[in-house]
């Protein structure tokens, strides 16, 4: 068999296409695959942040009784804005990352971002309750339809 003969060419061109094949599939669809969810988990985040924003308003009129975050000055109870369902939300949002149901049948939807997570609680398909909690310090805000049971965490 000499090194020349198109057999030999032939083996030699199908193991480069090979060797291609799975570096693609070991070093580099992987790191496509990272970025791919670091940008999508970036979009979340950003969608969660407006969101909080358009659903909650500060109930004027007297502060909270828990001791603010550490860097942060004392706010105003927050309360629920408008209570949108859960489809309406899901279209917002996407697909939650966890789904839990109560004993009493509420659900639990939770969507985490880079910075957030956001726990939606719903009661009849209605919203009852907003948490808010960044994931670096665990700190965060539960937020009610009504401003006086509303805290910070």
């Amino acid at each position: 068999m000499r090194f020349g003969s198109v057999r030999t060419r032939v083996i030699l061109v199908q193991v480069a296409i090979l060797a291609g094949v799975l570096a693609w599939y070991r070093i580099f669809l992987p790191g496509i695959q990272k970025e791919r969810a670091a940008e999508e988990a970036a979009r979340r985040e950003q969608k969660i942040e407006a969101l909080v924003q358009s659903m909650v308003i500060e109930a004027a009129g007297r502060e909270n009784d828990a001791p603010p975050p550490p860097g942060s000055t004392r706010q105003h109870p927050q309360r629920l804005r408008f209570t949108p369902p859960v489809d309406a939300v899901e279209k917002e949002l996407g697909a939650p990352d966890t789904s839990m149901t109560d004993f009493r049948g509420g659900q639990h939807l939770t969507w985490v971002g880079t910075k957030h997570s956001l726990e939606l609680s719903f009661e009849k398909g209605r919203l009852y309750a907003l948490t808010i909690t960044d994931r670096q310090t665990g700190h965060g805000t539960q937020v009610f339809e009504s401003a006086v049971q509303g805290r910070a965490f």
